[in-house]
């Protein structure tokens, strides 16, 4: 006997859709249109031309154009910066010797013959002078050196000054050198200062620096006194020194309980 058919949903497959009739043929067959057109060869005549000689390589051999790297040894360096040195002595030596009226293609450029050809050149400098310019060199050159002398003169003056002014407020002894040199420093910007304004810079000076004219420098604040004891205060008791006998404390209690009779 046949097994009876039972009712069972069609599967959707990947050919179901749900177009029929001329739509589904419309539909189903259709593949978007024609292809592009295959672009045709290029032939010669259309391809671009190609120089005979091709262009040559970036200058330095690399990259961009940069600069070949250059390897040198330690002493090829060395005697390269000492060529680089005596050129700039000599070149020196040559300006000297124009600057005094020497001929430097002439004259030795020996450092150790410079000196004694410059006082030379001034020697014959000095002959070919008349008496009357003699003398006004001669005087120029006094007024320099006293223009020199005094100005010495003036500044172991105004140290003087300072210090005797730094030691009348107190100064140590010890960091009197140190106090004038910035005492002085404070009057940079002042010309030929007075006695006032070196005073007054002093006491500025004192009141900046009170540790440097003796005077005691203030506690940080926080650091507790220190107490009676030689403990900082705000710390641990000190240990008291018992007194009496090892186990005197011990006996007083038991008597005070009973459990030890009085002798």
């Amino acid at each position: 006997m046949r097994r009876p058919a039972l009712y069972r949903p069609t599967p959707d497959t990947g050919w179901s859709h749900p177009y029929t009739g001329l739509v589904a043929r419309a539909v189903f067959y259709n593949d978007g249109g024609q292809p592009p057109a295959v672009p045709p060869a290029p032939t010669p005549a259309n391809m671009p031309g190609t120089p005979a000689n091709p262009a040559p390589p970036a200058a330095g051999g690399e990259p961009g154009g940069n600069p070949p790297m250059v390897q040198i040894t330690q002493d090829r360096l060395s005697k390269m910066m000492a060529a680089e040195k005596d050129d700039g002595r000599r070149s020196a030596l040559r300006s000297i010797a124009t600057a005094a009226g020497l001929d430097p293609d002439t004259v030795d450029l020996d450092p150790a013959k410079m000196g004694s050809l410059l006082k030379q050149a001034q020697e014959a400098e000095r002959q070919r002078m008349t008496e009357v310019e003699r003398r006004e060199a001669d005087a120029a050159a006094a007024a320099e050196k006293a223009g020199r002398e005094l100005a010495a003169a003036q500044a172991m003056t105004r140290a003087a000054s300072l210090q005797m002014t730094l030691m009348g407020l107190g100064a140590a002894p010890g960091v009197l050198g140190d106090v004038t040199a910035i005492l002085r420093n404070d009057l940079a910007n002042v010309d030929n200062p007075t006695d006032d304004q070196i005073r007054e810079a002093a006491e500025k000076l004192k009141a900046r620096r009170p540790g440097d004219f003796g005077a005691q420098a203030p506690a940080a604040p926080g650091t507790p006194p220190p107490a009676p004891a030689g403990t900082p205060a705000g710390g641990p008791p000190s240990r008291q020194t018992p007194s009496g006998k090892p186990g005197d404390r011990g006996r007083e209690m038991a008597l005070r309980r009973g459990h030890l009779k009085a002798s």
